[in-house]
């Protein structure tokens, strides 16, 4: 639903935002678990198709991506002045972030930042991503008290870019990331079973 209202409208009240991001971050992460709990080592890094991710490295690359933003965005929480009528302002999405989630949202390949290439996943990545995850959901949480459009940070994967994404953005473009990445584990999972 997030999706319906940032392509039809680029504002929203920040705190219906943040509850319906809740959710599908609830959801998403759910699935993602069901998923791989179940799968054993060998498969985790079997890769489905030649030439694809296998599902460890996709979710190795998630972790690589989400590490990069808590690690960009922490410390702008950590100074970050709270409001207490934040959640009913609008949220604006930047050009930057629409740029970002943008593209994420469409089925066409794209080429992943080199920070976020995943090599060999490391021992226990699945509960490493569904950390980092968890941790996304918390900070939706901690930050309803937070003006999503006065909290900006560099995008962490292009901090040369002069430009500069907002606290919403970075919310937007980790549902839109995971969502992406989760029907490419569905994809993996159902090969694997063939």
């Amino acid at each position: 639903m997030a999706r319906f209202w940032l392509r039809n409208r680029d504002v929203t009240q920040q705190l219906a935002l943040g509850k319906q991001l809740a959710k599908e971050y609830r959801a998403n992460h759910d699935r993602i678990a069901a998923l791989v709990r179940p799968l054993d080592p060998d498969r985790l890094l079997q890769h489905p198709i030649p030439g694809r991710w296998s599902v460890g490295e996709v979710l190795e690359h998630l972790t690589l991506m989400d590490a990069l933003f808590l690690r960009a965005l922490e410390p702008h929480l950590r100074v970050a002045r709270a409001d207490a009528s934040a959640g009913a302002r609008e949220w604006k999405p930047t050009l930057i972030g629409k740029g970002i989630a943008g593209p994420l949202q469409k089925p066409k390949p794209l080429k992943s930042p080199k920070a976020a290439v995943p090599k060999t996943p490391r021992a226990g990545v699945r509960e490493a991503f569904l950390a980092g995850d968890a941790r996304f959901a918390q900070l939706l949480e901690e930050t309803t008290g937070l003006d999503w459009n006065r909290v900006r940070l560099r995008p962490p994967v292009m901090p040369w870019l002069p430009l500069k994404m907002n606290l919403g953005d970075v919310f937007e473009v980790h549902r839109v990331h995971v969502a992406r990445h989760l029907r490419q584990i569905e994809r993996a999972v159902a090969d694997l079973a063939r």
